[in-house]
């Protein structure tokens, strides 16, 4: 089949809102609507964003892994379409002429900066977000970032963003005797990432530094023959508490498991992510328009959204 070919991720997009209680001494958080959701959309298109000549509309996202810019490309009541942009300087990058090739500068003005970018697609009746990977281009953490620059401070709401997984790999793994142990790769994280989602103390588990990499593997090991959790059904809500409070931060998340009367296995939990693959319907990257993404992110989704939103919880 001719054109060019795109993986399409889907993740659950949430916002918890925190509240202090009477006491003041206890915070109560409240996973806030799918309708309310589209409310606080409307408010930071209408209040945040900056009108472009082009009739959409943009937004300046400070995030840990850089700045991004989304534009807002069309919005209703019941999707967004938004192009992500990740700004970049001049000097690595050259206009090559293939025939000659000989190289020009790309010409900038001094306000500008070139830019990677991508696209996505927020489904507001469902709170599902499809994100074209390409190489280079912003990661889905900007659209957490986005709410979270807008509302955190403001309104003590943060944006939570969960990868959707397969059930055929949760199925596998409940089932199992003994979880021996679970490693966790993040990108520049806390000491007290697991602490913090799990409720371990420290001493509970190995904590490796990569300062090279800029990652940190986390593993918790339980004793010999034991599992690691009183239920093994507690490991689907621990994978989507991690994949919720990290999104894409999340590197690695491997599992051993088995029975008995068997070796141990390493399962790679980020393998069972619910991705697609999509054929633009181009036959080069380089011919590639705004609404082949377009086409595809809508017809994937609507494709699958049934099946997609058994797996949300």
């Amino acid at each position: 089949m001719a054109g060019t070919k795109r993986k399409v991720s889907f993740y659950k997009l949430s916002l918890e809102k925190s509240t202090l209680t009477e006491e003041k001494n206890t915070t109560q958080v409240r996973v806030l609507s799918n309708e309310e959701l589209l409310r606080y959309f409307r408010k930071l298109y209408a209040e945040k964003t900056k009108q472009l000549k082009n009739g959409n509309k943009a937004i300046d996202v400070n995030a840990s892994a850089g700045n991004y810019v989304v534009e807002i490309v069309e919005f209703d009541d019941k999707h967004a379409f938004m192009k992500i942009g990740r700004q970049n300087p001049s000097d690595t990058v050259a206009l090559r002429d293939m025939q000659t090739l000989e190289t020009e500068v790309v010409p900038m003005s001094d306000s500008q900066l070139l830019e990677l970018f991508t696209y996505c697609l927020l489904d507001f009746e469902t709170g599902i977000v499809s994100y074209i990977g390409i190489n280079g281009a912003p990661r889905i953490s900007a659209i957490k970032s986005l709410f979270n620059n807008c509302f955190h401070k403001e309104e003590s709401i943060e944006a939570k963003l969960a990868a959707i997984m397969t059930n055929d790999i949760l199925q596998t793994l409940v089932y199992k005797s003994i979880i021996s142990k679970l490693t966790l790769t993040v990108a520049v994280p806390n000491d007290k990432i697991l602490s913090d989602t799990i409720g371990l103390n420290e001493s509970d588990f190995d904590s490796l530094q990569n300062v090279k990499t800029r990652t940190a593997t986390f593993k918790i090991v339980a004793p010999r023959n034991k599992n690691i959790f009183a239920s093994s059904s507690k490991l689907a809500e621990l994978i989507a508490s991690i994949k919720g409070k990290y999104g894409d931060e999340v590197l690695g998340l491997t599992a051993n498991a088995k029975d008995h009367n068997e070796s141990s296995q390493v399962y790679d939990l980020l393998h069972y992510n619910f991705t697609k693959t999509v054929v633009l319907d181009t036959k080069g990257a380089s011919t590639l328009s705004e609404q082949h993404f377009k086409e595809a992110l809508f017809n994937t989704f609507n494709t699958y959204k049934e099946e997609l939103s058994r797996y949300c919880r």
